[in-house]
């Protein structure tokens, strides 16, 4: 369990930092599936918030209120996609959180308009949806190989020897 921890941790944290496009990342898409990667509760919730949190103070700084909302968004993904059942209706519904929450705390802090504000964001969040959707997508299919080269129904982070 450990060593997988730390890669997918190593992974997502190197993801950050590799130069993709703004608002082109896995951490959503970790968020929506880790529910799928362990039954652990504390590590479902905060390891997309510690990923974010610690990688924030290395990038360009975001206004304090839009950066808790956006941890208030990784921290109820999880939930949101383990009652979703779905990895579809998880991927939209984390992302649509995100639209209104986020750009709401946008708004918030920079004032305007709300209308163009989220008008603003659309393409931005039109990204955020493709690359989640896209990663879980990769996530799931990796998944897969990984159960069935290892024919084993264990979820991968509870895993006691690897």
């Amino acid at each position: 369990m450990f060593k997988s921890l730390i890669l997918i941790t190593l992974l997502i944290i190197v993801s950050r930092f590799i130069g993709l496009p703004a608002n082109f990342s896995p951490l959503l898409a970790l968020a929506v599936f880790i529910p799928r990667l362990t039954d652990n509760l504390r590590i479902q919730y905060l390891l997309p918030v510690s990923i974010v949190a610690a990688t924030n103070l290395f990038l360009e700084p975001v206004n304090a209120l839009i950066l808790i909302t956006m941890l208030l968004v990784f921290l109820i993904t999880p939930t949101v996609s383990r009652f979703s059942k779905s990895l579809f209706w998880g991927t939209i519904s984390s992302v649509l959180i995100w639209h209104v929450v986020v750009n709401g705390s946008v708004w918030l802090a920079s004032g305007g308009s709300l209308i163009e504000t989220y008008a603003a964001a659309i393409p931005f969040d039109l990204k955020l949806a493709v690359s989640t959707g896209l990663y879980v997508g990769l996530f799931y299919y990796a998944e897969k190989f990984w159960m069935s080269y290892t024919q084993s129904s264990i979820k991968i982070l509870d895993r006691r020897t690897n």
